[in-house]
């Protein structure tokens, strides 16, 4: 498969890393560059996203908006995606600021999506402060204790039960989650509310977070149905997307990497949600359509808080504007050019069709910082150390992490030369790259290869 400016196109973006691979910048430059863009899917993950868009004097971090906004695209958000109404609503009045009419209007949430509140994000915070030095690196966001209070609430779990790597600090009430379609009734969302905060209240309750301000139940769903009363929230998200396909290029933007995938990545130092894109593209083909997989990476490694990263180098100071240290995340990391990581995350994707590499703009000023960057082909000179997990269980989870907290990478200097730098992700992944990024602006981006290696997006 090629990715082409044809019409009706379906093209999903997974990052290949650990994140922070530019998926926003992406999503907003295939909106600009291709002729018929209807829709952005969000498919994963919650309101933790940072896709960060510059175009001109605009700059916004996308968190649950699809990242094509400021080309006015639609934006679907799809279950398992979670979805915070009250976050959406601060990120539409950010969007507005920036001179996007009508945000809300734009958006389509599924019914299905589960619902991340307040009490949720108090709950990931207290968990966290508890961990101490031990912290998995979590956004502090709730989106852990979002999916683990629903499979709570679905297995009938019992005090003190597993559920993942959580404990569950109460007996999991017979009340379903909260869901998206939920808040177009005040009364269930009250019923929803009461059960997890009793749920959650002995937890909340052993851990002293002076920020953890979640007010009364009757309050929270005040504010989350006010909230969606401007979303169109639909039953039928499958027709929805059908008739965005049959009308024009639809772009399914992922969440965070492949590498913090939650059975596929380097536990516990992994989030709560499926990452890889193998299932979408699973559905999708079944519903009769052939998507393009675009994988996204950098001409380096980069890592948010604590976690396996083989080819850190603390030497390495490489200009980063819009990633910082966070209060439960941790540090920013930053890392030579890791092949056999890169390797691992293009078989566990399933598919990917083409690459979009960014940042080479960054190998010519580490060459003269100093520092410059290296390239890893193999760990302890092995060029594939990682398996893949067979079964989906912590067993499984933790025989993949200890080859990648061991590993000692076989570093050899790396051209500065971007053409150079494709050949070798080309050859590690098994599929070229047809995007280069020079820059975080929109105008720093051109499609090569079969996309033509003169259309610029303005």
């Amino acid at each position: 498969m090629t990715l082409t400016t044809a019409p009706r196109q379906t093209i999903i973006v997974a990052g290949l890393g650990y994140g922070d691979e530019s998926k926003g910048a992406t999503v907003d430059y295939l909106a600009a560059a291709l002729p018929d863009v209807v829709a952005v899917v969000r498919w994963s993950g919650g309101a933790q996203a940072a896709h960060n868009v510059r175009h001109g004097h605009r700059h916004h971090t996308f968190s649950q908006f699809g990242s094509g906004t400021f080309c006015d695209v639609r934006t679907i958000l799809r279950a398992p995606m979670l979805v915070n109404p009250i976050l959406l609503v601060a990120e539409a009045d950010a969007l507005e600021s920036q001179g996007v009419v009508d945000p809300l209007g734009l958006v389509t949430a599924d019914a299905n999506c589960l619902v991340t509140t307040p009490i949720h994000i108090a709950m990931n915070r207290a968990r966290e402060i508890a961990r101490g030095a031990a912290r998995h690196g979590s956004t502090g966001l709730g989106i852990g204790e979002t999916v683990a209070y629903d499979l709570a609430v679905r297995a009938h779990a019992k005090a003190g039960e597993t559920i993942g790597n959580f404990a569950a600090p109460a007996d999991a009430p017979s009340v379903p989650a909260l869901r998206v379609g939920d808040l177009r009734d005040q009364a269930a969302t009250v019923r929803a509310l009461d059960a997890l905060a009793r749920y959650a209240d002995p937890l909340l309750q052993a851990v002293d977070d002076p920020d953890a301000v979640c007010g009364t139940v009757q309050q929270l769903a005040d504010e989350l149905c006010a909230s969606a009363e401007d979303i169109a929230i639909v039953d039928d998200l499958a027709g929805v997307l059908g008739a965005a396909m049959d009308a024009g290029t639809v772009i399914f933007e992922g969440s965070q990497g492949v590498l913090l995938d939650e059975w596929h990545g380097f536990h516990p130092h992994t989030t709560w949600s499926t990452i890889t894109p193998r299932h979408l593209v699973g559905e999708l083909e079944a519903a009769g359509r052939r998507p393009f997989v675009l994988g996204l990476t950098r001409a380096y490694s980069t890592r948010h808080g604590a976690g396996p990263m083989p080819t850190e180098d603390r030497r390495l100071q490489l200009p980063e504007p819009d990633n910082r240290e966070g209060r439960y995340q941790g540090g920013w990391r930053t890392g030579h050019l890791d092949l056999p990581a890169l390797r691992y995350a293009a078989k566990v994707a399933g598919r990917v069709d083409g690459v979009a590499l960014s940042h080479v703009d960054m190998l010519p000023f580490a060459s003269r910082s100093g520092v410059p960057l290296l390239v890893a082909d193999s760990w302890n000179s092995r060029r594939e150390p990682l398996g893949s997990p067979t079964h989906h269980d912590l067993a499984g989870l933790q025989a993949l992490t200890r080859p990648a907290q061991h590993a000692r990478p076989d570093l050899m200097p790396l051209s500065t030369d971007p053409c150079e730098v494709a050949r070798l992700i080309d050859a590690a992944v098994g599929a070229p790259v047809v995007l280069i990024a020079a820059g975080p602006q929109r105008r720093n981006r051109v499609l090569v290869g079969e996309m033509g290696s003169n259309r610029r997006a303005g």
